[in-house]
This record gives C-alpha cells, structure tokens and sequence, in this order.
C-alpha cells in the first residue's frame, strides 16, 4: 500500500539520520510521499532532494516540508508547513534569523546550566547537529554525560525552566507563520496539538487566518479531536515524527493513505486558489 509520511527528521534538526540515509530507510518502509519537516530550517529537505534526483530515484516522491516553532496567546504551537516553494526569499531569509536565534537560546541555556553546576560544553550540544540547534540537542547531551536518565528528566528537571526565564522573543507569532508559508505557496497544519496549550480555544482563530491541517496520531490524539476536524472542516495530516529508531518511534508509524494525501494536496491547492508552489 502507498503511504506518506509528513513528519520527519535528520541531523540537520535533531534527528538521527542524513537525508540519503532516511531517504533509503523510507523506500525500504514502502513510503512513497516523504517529507523531511527539520525544525526551522530546509537544509535536509535541499540534500535529500540533491540525492534523489543524483541517484534517479523514482519511488519516492519527496514534498518540501518544514517544522517552525512559533506562538499564539502564550501557547507553544509547532506549524507544519508543505508544498511552498523553498526558494523563496522572504522565507528564507526569516529561516536564517530564526538559526540565528536558535543558537543564541542554545548559548542561553548552556551558560544557565553551568550555573547550576551542570558541566557541559558548547561542544557537547553541537556534536551531531548540522543545522538547528534545538533543547534536544541539549537534552541528548545531559543524557551523554549522564546527568539524566533519558531526554523526559532532561526537559523536566532543566530545560523547561530554563525556556520560561528567557527573556527574549525567538519564536514567531503562529498567525504570521501561516500567512508566511502562504506567501511562499503552501499551507500549515499544526503538529502533534496535544502538546498546545489552550488548543481548542486557539483553533477558531488559526483557521480563521488560513489554517489547513491538523496533525493525527494513534498516540497522540486530544478530546474531540474528530470533531474539531469536522466543525472547522481542516484536513488530517499524520506522520511519525521520526528522529531516531527506537521500539516507539520508527518511519511510517502515524501515516496517511495515497487517498486521504491526495486529498490533503487537493484542499491545499483550492485553499491557495491555483497558486500552490509545488506540483504532483
């Protein structure tokens, strides 16, 4: 059967994988739409691209996709973004600020840490990072030097409070994030809500602004989840959020049919009135 998967990522955000590398894992999973979702940045996407058309593979179709951190009234919300043109300028240069604010967080956080007595180094957060540098990164390190059991201790005991005492806006408003992707020919669809804060009482309003998509998992579902989609008329996304191969996370695990991602492509591209970026 002809799957996608939505939600994916390489060590060019925080996952475990290069581009090729979860480009030939998805072919022998039997996906055939694949998007690489890396947070706030699109260089997975460009290099999986890159060596997709170098090898002349022709089972896999790789759609342009990307996970941005944003927020709305206090709450954190992850946008999904896909078909959008990965050239565009606008968003582009946007991507750039957000690296940029990425790794001043980054730096935040370590010297917070070592405050606290944490001994951990610079170097330690970017060992396996290539593009973003993001509170997992963080929180694999703590688990490398064995300060914590596992990346759950690490958000708890650390990395939570040490997001809520900076100061400094580095994520963007979520409203301004749909209308950007947009602007750039794709659309947005919220990943995993169940995290989202206030999330029913924020939906309204993000769909009112353009809002597609609602990401679904076995996992992951949140009250009335089948209901909101149904009221708000947005359209199931799903993908397995992969980063690393585990007995809970593997390629394909939430995923859509050939038929429910058609019809994902086909709303985006009426809701975009024809100016849909990228083409089946």
């Amino acid at each position: 059967m002809e799957i996608a998967d939505l939600h994916t990522h390489t060590i060019f955000s925080d996952g475990d994988l290069s581009p090729s590398e979860l480009v030939e894992e998805s072919i022998k999973k039997n996906i055939q739409y694949l998007s690489i979702t890396d947070h706030d940045n699109l260089s997975g996407y460009k290099k999986a691209k890159s060596f997709i058309d170098k090898t002349k593979i022709d089972n896999l179709i790789l759609i342009p996709g990307i996970e941005i951190s944003s927020t709305l009234e206090g709450s954190n919300i992850h946008m999904l973004a896909y078909f959008f043109d990965p050239e565009n300028k606008d968003l582009n240069s946007i991507l750039k600020d957000l690296q940029f604010k990425r790794h001043k967080f980054a730096k935040f956080a370590l010297e917070q840490l070592n405050e606290d007595g944490v001994e951990i180094k610079w170097g330690d957060l970017i060992k396996n990072a290539k593009g973003s540098i993001g509170r997992l990164h963080i929180a694999y390190a703590l688990v490398n030097k064995k300060i914590v059991k596992n990346t759950n201790e690490a958000f708890e005991l650390y990395l939570h409070e040490i997001k809520d005492n900076y100061k400094e806006d580095f994520e963007l408003d979520s409203i301004d994030v749909i209308k950007m992707i947009k602007k750039a020919g794709g659309v947005c669809s919220v990943a995993h809500p169940h995290t989202v804060n206030n999330f029913e009482a924020l939906i309204s309003k993000l769909v009112e602004n353009g809002l597609v998509g609602i990401e679904v998992g076995k996992d992951r579902k949140i009250k009335n989840i089948d209901e909101i989609i149904e009221e708000f008329k947005l359209i199931k996304t799903a993908g397995s959020d992969f980063h690393r191969t585990g007995r809970r996370s593997y390629l394909g695990k939430n995923k859509l049919t050939k038929m429910e991602f058609l019809s994902f492509y086909l709303t985006a591209k009426e809701k975009l009135e024809g100016k849909i970026s990228w083409t089946i």
